[in-house]
């Protein structure tokens, strides 16, 4: 696939979709790329957002509260409770 033929599926892909976050990010990558292209700059390297399902958010919002109550153990003591538990 030659440049012209990459840019046109792009641009079909932008235009079938109705993601405003995927939009937002298309945008922000060419703004960046065009201010990086300006001071010479190299292009800033992107990651994948990791976006969480309910019940992903949900045990992790579960967590954070056990962990803030206190209801937790330290890694240390946890291998030392694994350690016994291998033992008997």
């Amino acid at each position: 696939m030659n440049i012209a033929e990459l840019k046109l599926e792009i641009i079909a892909q932008i235009i079938a979709t109705d993601d405003t976050a995927l939009l937002n990010k298309i945008q922000e990558i060419i703004n960046d790329f065009e201010s990086n292209s300006l001071v010479n700059e190299p292009a800033s390297t992107y990651e994948r957002i990791r976006v969480f399902s309910d019940e992903e958010q949900r045990k992790i919002n579960l967590a954070v509260q056990q962990y803030e109550n206190g209801e937790c153990i330290s890694d240390e003591d946890a291998q030392k409770e694994i350690q016994e538990w291998l033992e008997d």
